[in-house]
């Protein structure tokens, strides 16, 4: 299973909390409360960034392809004036024969 990197700091964040609620460092819930009104938005922004980043990634692929199908299209538009061409001449070809 693959870790989010959003998942580590607010694991971390969370285990903080946990100790510091727990009695163990001796703070009161005072404390904990102040720590959570930092903690959250904390983590909040960091998941907003990363949610940003991922945004700008698919949009930079998407981008990618749309220039690799741009491309194609031109091939396959010169291509066609080839072929074009090509039956234009056969058609002359044609009507000399014809006559």
């Amino acid at each position: 299973m693959k870790i989010n990197s959003i998942w580590i700091p607010i694991s971390l964040a969370v285990i903080f909390l946990v100790i510091v609620g727990s009695g163990f460092v001796g703070v009161d819930i005072t404390m904990l409360f102040n720590l959570a009104v930092i903690a959250i938005p904390l983590a909040l922004i960091i998941y907003l960034l990363n949610l940003g980043k991922r945004y700008v990634d698919l949009k930079m692929v998407e981008s990618n392809t749309n220039i690799d199908i741009k491309t194609r299209i031109e091939k396959l538009n010169e291509s066609m004036e080839r072929i074009e061409k090509r039956i234009d001449n056969i058609e002359k070809i044609l009507q000399k024969v014809s006559e």
